[in-house]
């Protein structure tokens, strides 16, 4: 492809109906929730982006948790951009927390990966002080797909409590985008960027994958979930793929 071609087909806002007002609707919402229901912020380090806000429910734990991480290129958005989700697991019983990460260019995708990490450990931590946790399913969208995936084929002992992933609308092989837009603040190159991909991994190992795509999402990303699933399963894991109508790269998230 030329570089115009694998731009355009690596941009999902070229193929969104109004990301603009979609991401600030879900941010006012998001906004609105934490003044009805104040969450917990927890830190991980140094980095003040690194954080992550906690929702717990009314009734008592042990709680079911899903942990998600946002999406934005690696390089844009915080974790508060999910916190909306969080009302329809709290109506649930369930517990939620938003995680957050540096941005690149000050941070690399290997530090975003291991602050993922950490904020899964410390969350895990204060919920088992809490009341103790249920199911966990990590979750991730676009960008934080790539790196719930990194999470969970870490070997540090937290990832083996992931019991499922839920990955919306995913980069599950970067290589591609070293010769787009996209790598300008990131910096990879191929090795790197080969390195740091799911679909290069052994994904064997991988706890049960739930992926999700739109509609309307770009034709690379659409690939990417069916090259993935396909990857998955042959290696023998366990990989459902939805392919989700009339929704964009952003507003996906409403239908989860």
């Amino acid at each position: 492809m030329t570089r115009e071609a694998l731009d355009r087909d690596y941009s999902p806002s070229r193929y969104a109906r109004d990301f603009q007002a979609t991401l600030a609707r879900q941010a006012e919402e998001g906004a609105a929730l934490v003044a009805r229901h104040p969450p917990q912020r927890l830190t991980c380090g140094d980095d003040p982006e690194a954080c992550l806000d906690l929702f717990l429910p009314d009734a008592s734990g042990p709680w079911p948790l899903r942990v998600f991480i946002h999406g934005g290129y690696w390089q844009e958005l915080d974790h508060t951009a999910t916190n909306f989700l969080a009302e329809r697991y709290l109506a649930r019983g369930m517990a939620f927390a938003s995680l957050g990460y540096g941005l690149a260019p000050r941070v690399s995708i290997e530090t975003m990966i291991a602050q993922c990490r950490d904020g899964l450990e410390a969350v895990t931590r204060w919920l088992e002080e809490l009341g103790g946790i249920g199911h966990l399913v990590l979750g991730g969208h676009s960008a934080g797909a790539q790196l719930a995936c990194r999470v969970a084929a870490d070997a540090a002992p937290v990832a083996g409590r992931i019991d499922e992933l839920l990955l919306v609308s995913g980069v599950y092989d970067l290589t591609p985008l070293v010769d787009t837009y996209v790598n300008e603040p990131l910096g990879l190159d191929v090795a790197r960027a080969r390195a740091l991909s799911p679909m290069h991994d052994d994904p064997s190992g991988l706890p049960p994958l739930r992926l999700l795509v739109a509609e309307r999402d770009p034709p690379a990303f659409r690939r990417q979930a069916r090259d993935f699933r396909d990857a998955v399963t042959a290696a023998g894991g366990r990989a459902v793929l939805e392919d989700l109508a009339d929704c964009d790269h952003f507003d996906i998230l409403d239908h989860l």
